[in-house]
């Protein structure tokens, strides 16, 4: 019986030493206003909430672009600088919401009326990527 109370013991105890995945990184839409527009009208506002256990979203160089919007009508991403929440070389757990205002949209075609989302990620400090979400559907009228 002692022998296996020392066989779960170590196991529990090796177990324990593994280096843990702590890396957290997530976003995630709360709103976006308005989803039916005039062209050239009204900008659009995305709220997205975010969450990083280490705290290294933003940068400290201005010229770096981590806030990637992507209009799915185009080719390639619009890319934005977020300025760090927490003093250099520390590791704070954050947590809030960024609201982020897009230009007012406007038809590319020659129709009356399209239809457009934004694809939103953030790259961290370490180079990794949040999740991507998606807007709803938004409704651009002549």
């Amino acid at each position: 019986m002692k022998k296996i109370v020392f066989i779960f013991l170590s196991v529990l105890l090796l177990s324990s030493c593994k280096k843990k995945d702590d890396s957290y990184f997530n976003i995630s839409i709360l709103s976006t206003t308005p989803t039916t527009l005039q062209e050239f009208q009204e900008n659009i506002t995305v709220e997205i909430e975010f969450e990083h256990n280490n705290g290294f979203m933003g940068f400290y160089d201005p010229d770096y672009l981590s806030l990637e919007v992507k209009d799915s009508r185009l080719l390639n991403a619009d890319y934005y600088h977020l300025i760090p929440l927490n003093p250099p070389n520390s590791e704070l757990e954050i947590k809030g919401i960024i609201k982020l205002e897009i230009d007012a949209p406007f038809i590319l075609g020659s129709g009356n009326l399209e239809t457009l989302f934004f694809s939103i990620r953030i790259q961290d400090r370490e180079g990794e990527w949040s999740n991507e979400f998606s807007t709803p559907l938004i409704s651009v009228s002549r």
